[in-house]
């Protein structure tokens, strides 16, 4: 499958496209993007395409497509295009070389998901054709190695005076569970398909459920905490750039205690394994109304440095990729 847009043909990509997929990404995110790390693996994941946009030989645009909720939806991600080739509708190109494909090779995958940052709530980009799904704030703060906290972690229960019994790993998840977390996701979080909750991983929407539950499992640290009823859950994961450590943290509760609770958990998981490293923390969570005070806690307690200048949030977007509009 070949666009005819002058200049511009498609394919999809394999490991040898690795070097000139760098050289066309370098300058995005600067030297935080996360697809050094995880180029290899999309292409290793039966799962994962890997859609490019060649110009004669060059590659100038890059957009990662992953089949979720057992084949029935996919989201797509990871959007690159070549300084030289932005402003010229060449995502857009992709999308359709994309969604066509998955059309074609993927066909009971119809629901596509886009996740997007938005700088605050009055400037979300609208996506035509595609259903708002739900909008959740995040933080970003940055943490060298010199930290008080982090060259000796246990001093981070010194922090937690929340009373709350200890997370745990999470070792199942039942419908119970899932419908007990629920409550606390952003409001209208549910798949365009079935109407089940998603939640939101390090930028990736999945539904609330046992079976995707499990599946994080094996790429992600996942805490629970039961407590007079009430089930909270959160999941993290890190990698490295070439910059800093990134550190994804997303965490679905009812109140501030138990949100510190979780993440206070997950920060000395990362300080005992990467004591030498800058840590860039970033902390998706599921009610808006404790945005404030995870900034409070990050900037003031941990003395971390903001990254953002304003608030912001993640849109996720759902569409029939069958209807006319896509």
């Amino acid at each position: 499958m070949t666009d005819q847009s002058p200049n511009l043909s498609f394919r999809l990509a394999s490991h040898d496209d690795y070097k000139a997929v760098m050289c066309m990404s370098k300058d995005i995110y600067g030297d935080t993007d996360y697809l050094p790390e995880f180029f290899h693996s999309f292409i290793d994941d039966p799962d994962t395409t890997v859609f490019l946009a060649v110009a004669g030989t060059q590659v100038v645009g890059l957009l990662v497509a992953t089949i979720t909720e057992e084949g029935k939806a996919f989201f797509s991600t990871s959007g690159r295009v070549d300084s030289a080739w932005r402003n010229k509708g060449v995502i857009g190109k992709l999308e359709q070389y994309q969604d066509a494909w998955i059309r074609q090779n993927r066909p009971t995958a119809r629901y596509k998901r886009v996740t997007i940052s938005a700088v605050n709530v009055f400037t979300k980009r609208q996506w035509k054709g595609v259903q708002e799904v739900f909008s959740m704030p995040y933080v970003d703060y940055q943490g060298g190695p010199n930290l008080w906290w982090r060259q000796d972690p246990a001093q981070l229960a010194q922090l937690d005076t929340t009373g709350l019994p200890d997370v745990v790993p999470l070792r199942y998840a039942d419908d119970d569970f899932c419908t007990a977390v629920h409550k606390w996701l952003p409001a209208g979080a549910c798949g365009g398909y079935d109407g089940k909750p998603v939640i939101l991983v390090d930028w990736d929407p999945f539904t609330l459920c046992p079976a995707n539950l499990k599946r994080l499992q094996a790429q992600n640290t996942i805490y629970m905490l039961n407590h007079k009823g009430e089930a909270s859950l959160s999941l993290s994961n890190t990698y490295p750039t070439a910059a800093v450590r990134m550190m994804s943290v997303t965490i679905y509760a009812m109140d501030d205690l138990t949100v510190q609770k979780h993440l206070l958990k997950h920060l000395e998981d990362v300080s005992r394994s990467c004591k030498n490293e800058d840590i860039q923390l970033t902390v998706f969570v599921g009610l808006t109304e404790l945005e404030d005070t995870i900034h409070q806690f990050c900037r003031d307690t941990l003395q971390m440095k903001n990254l953002l200048d304003r608030k912001s949030e993640v849109v996720m977007y759902e569409g029939d990729i069958l209807s006319s509009h896509l």
